[in-house]
């Protein structure tokens, strides 16, 4: 990838970011987002926190106020061995904001991560959340903004799907 990273790279990379493989196979599923069945997700919260930010002068949010709050949605995804070997997996998580790869918007975001060992034949579940600063972006004058519409949260990478490695996503609607 010539300089660019997994975030903005449009082109056809030899390896895509996250791949990797494994000597057995591993199912996603998830089981559980907070937010099912209960309408748009409310950005108040993230637009508060960059309007407390903004008057006190500073561009970037403090750590302590983004460890304080919530997380939006929570997700919970299953992790199943589905092969013989015993082994360990990363799972990681991304977020596909509205209007991916457009207006300075990223294509994908990492939001998080967790390595577990997974037992052949059994499942173990990880617990990942995307910090509020996921559903911002930054402007092309360097402002935060909140960025409203349809996120799609993926665990895995697609392009492993297809050699036994897990794969999933949910889309949720932000306003």
């Amino acid at each position: 990838n010539p300089g660019r990273t997994h975030r903005f790279y449009t082109g056809k990379p030899v390896l895509p970011f996250g791949y990797g493989l494994s000597y057995t196979q591993f199912k996603y599923t998830p089981i559980s987002n907070v937010r099912d069945g209960e309408g748009p997700v409310s950005l108040d919260r993230v637009r508060a926190m960059l309007a407390d930010t903004e008057a006190k002068g500073h561009t970037f949010p403090s750590l302590k106020a983004l460890d304080t709050e919530a997380p939006l949605v929570t997700y919970a995804i299953n992790v199943t061995n589905t092969g013989s070997v015993d082994s360990d997996d990363a799972v990681l998580g991304f977020v596909v904001p509205p209007g991916a790869g457009s207006n300075g918007v990223p294509l994908q975001s990492l939001y998080g991560f967790d390595r577990v060992h997974v037992p052949a034949g059994q499942t173990v579940t990880v617990e990942l959340y995307p910090s509020l600063l996921d559903f911002t972006y930054v402007n092309s004058e360097g402002k935060r903004e909140v960025l409203a519409g349809e996120y799609t949260f993926r665990f895995g990478v697609k392009e492993t799907h297809q050699h036994g490695q897990g794969f999933a996503e949910h889309r949720i609607t932000v306003a």
